[in-house]
């Protein structure tokens, strides 16, 4: 059984305290205590509670699993924001069960800056309801969207990923490939867009999400499926 160190808690809190250019005052007026209290936290003689943990967490803008220093399996190298906003757009084909019918599918992509990582959040555009939450992980080519439940007790297990090509700049519509399961974990991929603005999904946004007979050829030649997300040509909406 693990074991709680309250002298690596207190020496965590006061990193990410510093990280973040606070003072024990500063600190201190968040969950409405004095300095002395911050420090006491800091040396281990004080355990706060969740509330004061959570309020903490907020105002240093990490997640409360990394005060913790559970281990959350992210790669802080390369995990960065390359778009320069806080919001992305995501087009694809979707499923609507209600309708029984695939049709365009648009989500939003909330990008929260962490202390050492870049968080996301995937919601419904109309609704602002979270569905998944996740991480980035990038390079100078592609950006690696990695989403997981976001409730913990969901009754479903998923987890999701976007590769984005940004090879080649991120300021118009990016081409990228969606990797998720259905209600019955079936898997599927299937090609998207992701734009860091707002635009109207057209029909022809939608036609150019299918396969194209040079992918189709290339799957049946060798059952692999190679999608094009190269931005060879940026797509205009006409």
């Amino acid at each position: 059984m693990a074991e709680f160190n309250k002298t690596d808690f207190g020496e965590r809190l006061k990193k990410y305290r510093k990280d973040k250019g606070l003072s024990q005052e500063n600190l201190a007026k968040v969950i409405g205590k004095n300095a002395t209290t911050i420090g006491r936290f800091e040396n281990g003689q004080l355990i706060p509670n969740a509330e004061q943990i959570f309020l903490m967490c907020n105002e240093l803008e990490i997640d409360e699993q990394e005060l913790f220093n559970i281990d959350t399996r992210i790669h802080t190298k390369g995990s960065t924001n390359p778009f320069k906003v806080k919001t992305l757009y995501v087009y694809y084909n979707g499923f609507y069960p209600t309708r029984k019918k695939f049709d365009k599918c648009k989500f939003k992509i909330n990008i929260i800056p962490k202390s050492n990582y870049c968080a996301i959040e995937m919601v419904d555009y109309k609704t602002n309801k979270i569905y998944l939450t996740g991480h980035i992980e990038t390079d100078n080519f592609m950006a690696f969207l990695k989403f997981n439940n976001y409730k913990p007790t969901s009754p479903r297990l998923e987890c999701s990923q976007i590769n984005v090509n940004i090879g080649n700049g991120t300021d118009k519509l990016m081409r990228g490939v969606f990797f998720c399961t259905n209600g019955q974990y079936e898997p599927s991929c299937r090609k998207c867009f992701i734009s860091k603005t707002d635009i109207e999904f057209t029909d022809e946004m939608l036609e150019a999400l299918k396969i194209t007979n040079e992918e189709l050829e290339k799957l049946q030649d060798i059952s692999i499926w190679y999608p094009d997300i190269e931005n060879k040509e940026d797509f205009e909406e006409e």
